[in-house]
């Protein structure tokens, strides 16, 4: 018997005393690492706003986002951002990351293709970003955009199975994310900090050490 069980609300765990209920997943992006990063890349300040920070991920069991899809996204994009601060995983696939430069073509961008040299910019992309779009693919990614105090928007790549639906279902149950669809009518909502109620609860508790 665990002290205490972390699990994520959209897998529907049952009520207990040792079960902690969070929304999505937890994660290493923390407020002090967002704010580190914002001073870090500072110079996306310059960058016209509404700034978009657009997170792709890419099939689960598959090589490669379609680079249609990646298109598809960058040009809805595009069509309401001042300008775009995207960036792929290992994942989405070069193809795909070409796909997304045409499309974003209109707009001032950054991309961080998968695997380049330097310094990683994902931390300073949330740090500064107006709204966030990710696909929802990428539990993590989705998670970790939650950490902002931005709107949070979830692009549907296609092909996503049950548990990732009942994923978004949570985050937009709870007010913290809405369907691509609705941008860019921004929403208020708050940061979320679920690793941070985690180590709480774990002190409260005094697990660490037993």
């Amino acid at each position: 018997r665990f002290d205490l069980l972390v699990a994520g609300r959209h897998d529907d765990p049952p009520a207990a005393p040792n079960i902690l209920p969070i929304l999505g997943a937890t994660h290493r992006m923390s407020p002090a690492r967002l704010a580190a990063a914002r001073a870090e890349w500072a110079d996306f300040a310059a960058l016209p706003s509404p700034r978009v920070a657009l997170l792709l991920g890419g099939p689960p069991r598959a090589e490669g986002m379609a680079p249609a899809t990646a298109a598809a996204i960058g040009a809805r994009i595009a069509g309401f951002a001042g300008s775009v601060l995207a960036t792929g995983s290992r994942r989405t696939g070069a193809a795909a990351e070409e796909a997304l430069v045409g499309a974003l073509a209109p707009v001032p961008h950054r991309l961080h293709r998968w695997g380049a040299g330097g310094a990683n910019p994902y931390a300073g992309m949330l740090a500064w970003a107006d709204m966030v779009v990710v696909t929802g693919d990428s539990v993590s990614m989705l998670s970790e955009s939650l950490a902002t105090a931005a709107p949070v928007f979830i692009a549907d790549p296609g092909g996503l199975g049950p548990r990732h639906r009942r994923l978004h279902d949570s985050l937009i149950s709870a007010g913290q994310a809405r369907p691509l669809e609705a941008a860019p009518e921004a929403f208020a909502r708050s940061a979320l900090d679920e690793t941070g109620r985690v180590a709480d609860a774990i002190r409260q508790r005094r697990l660490i050490g037993a």
